[in-house]
């Protein structure tokens, strides 16, 4: 056995020792000369030791001896107190409550024991209970920091929103320390901001940054704040201050992201782009997303010969580069090089999963369509029909190749043939995507024909999609006037120019 296990070995024997001989005089007192001797002999004696014992953090023995005293003198409340604390530094919090519930009973007025009830309750969960102490404290001792802190923190874990955030502004006039100040600013911003009162949240996110305006935390909760409240100059300015003193590659790639997504919503695509070429910079940025966004925003510029060349040189680094092909694809219709896009589609579909293979017909099919609507702008129908039979081959059902081949119809005076189609295209339209669309070419056809009737129908089927379609108003009116329908015309065009004035 060491000599540090004997030592503590015969400490706990003296202490056992002094407890048997402290209990044995308030016996032999008690026994000896009644109940006023022994509060007389006994009760210093007893308050001395239990505080001594105490201070020593020898809880089990106070709560030994003091339980012994307390059955032979139960009215001696300073003892009470000091068995109260004992329980709650050994953690027996329901030996603990059931002492302050006595102490207080017979002084209801005793703040610290109300508090170490308080925090009995808090240790046991009983958070409801533990808030009704703290009140009652609070009303004595609305100065104390930790009285404050307290019953804020509880406001807040029980979500009494209001309440928490009314407790933590009488703490912010305690604190007195910057470290202090700041802490409780920054939980006040993000009470006020789930309150919804976001002036006071502003308020309290710059009193935080006026002690540590660097803080990188607070100025990204910030920045957040003015993003989700639409003030996109307000972000963009706190997004570009970070970037003058952050350094950590995962909060810069966090700014970065941010900013070019807010120029991209403010449609400055040549902030977007000078920003994502220094995002290209940054440890751990997606290389090839954001070369893909750039050749994106570019394209936004019309600068389509960049935008084609990034994801050329993109296509040719990616294993399957599904996305980025059809990228380029899109880039190449948008400047009418429709072969040169149909090579991208044809090369995808050689090697494309039968759920991408199915995709790639969708859209080769939308490009011959495309395609031969360009064709039938310069006059060019017989190439414009061949175009749309190649449509057919990749999608039977798409309902622009009857749209378009109606279109050409129109143009050749073939009205009858372009109302075949034109039904045909609402009939395969199934989500009802181009039906107001389809109804005001077909309402032209009827027109074209002298069938009035069935012009009106088409239209009356139209507005009820859209009351608001201004085209559809228009050509009402222009079937009312040769109808010598005057005051119905008058109304259609009025709300024509009511939702188009140009």
């Amino acid at each position: 056995m060491t000599s540090t296990n004997i030592i503590i070995i015969a400490l706990v024997v003296i202490a056992l020792i002094t407890i048997y001989v402290l209990y044995a005089i308030i016996m032999y007192q008690g026994g000896k000369n009644g109940k006023g001797n022994e509060l007389q002999l006994s009760t210093k004696n007893i308050l001395e030791q239990v505080e001594v014992l105490f201070d020593k953090g020898e809880y089990a023995l106070v709560q030994l001896l003091a339980t012994k005293y307390l059955d032979r003198v139960p009215s001696h409340m300073e003892v009470r107190e000091y068995l109260a604390q004992a329980y709650f530094k050994d953690k027996k919090y329901n030996n603990a409550i059931k002492q302050c519930m006595i102490i207080l009973k017979k002084n209801s007025n005793n703040i610290d024991i109300r508090k170490l009830l308080g925090d009995c309750y808090i240790k046991k969960q009983y958070l409801g209970k533990a808030i009704k102490e703290y009140e009652s404290i609070f009303d004595h001792k609305n100065n104390d920091k930790e009285v404050v802190r307290t019953l804020a923190e509880l406001y807040r874990k029980t979500d009494q929103l209001y309440s928490s955030i009314a407790v933590y502004n009488v703490l912010a006039e305690l604190a007195e320390q910057n470290d202090e100040i700041a802490d409780v600013q920054m939980i006040l911003a993000e009470l006020n901001e789930e309150a919804r009162d976001y002036p006071a949240a502003f308020e309290a996110y710059k009193t935080r940054l006026g002690i540590y305006p660097t803080d990188t935390i607070t100025n990204q909760k910030l920045a957040d704040l003015y993003i989700k409240l639409k003030n996109q100059p307000k972000a963009i300015e706190t997004l570009l201050f970070m970037l003058s003193f952050v350094t950590e590659p995962k909060v810069l790639l966090w700014t970065y992201e941010k900013l070019i997504a807010l120029y991209v919503e403010t449609e400055e695509y040549e902030k977007a782009i000078e920003y994502s070429n220094k995002l290209l910079d940054v440890q751990g940025s997606d290389k090839f997303k954001v070369r893909n966004d750039i050749a994106r925003f570019n394209m936004k510029l019309e600068n389509y010969d960049a935008g084609i060349a990034i994801l050329e040189e993109l296509v040719m680094m990616s294993q399957n580069g599904y996305d980025v092909t059809v990228e380029l694809a899109s880039a190449y219709i948008q400047q009418k090089e429709f072969q040169k896009a149909l090579d991208k589609y044809f090369a995808l579909l050689d090697k494309a999963t039968p759920k991408e293979a199915k995709s790639v017909r969708c859209l080769i099919c939308d490009l011959y369509i495309l395609w031969a609507a360009d064709k039938a702008s310069q006059g060019r129908y017989d190439d414009s029909f061949g175009l749309l039979d190649n449509a057919n081959e990749y999608n039977t059902l798409n309902p622009e190749i009857y749209y378009q081949r109606a279109v050409n119809n129109l143009a050749q005076r073939n009205y009858t043939t372009a109302v075949e189609l034109l039904n045909r295209a609402l009939e395969f339209d199934k989500t009802k995507e181009h039906h107001t669309k389809y109804l005001l070419k077909l309402s032209e056809a009827h027109h074209n024909l002298g069938n009035f009737f069935e012009e009106k129908k088409a239209l009356s089927d139209l507005l009820k999609i859209d009351d608001k379609n201004p085209m559809g108003l228009y050509r009402s009116g222009l079937m009312y006037v040769a109808q010598h329908d005057t005051k119905n015309a008058e109304e259609s065009f009025k709300k024509a120019i009511q939702y188009d004035p140009n």
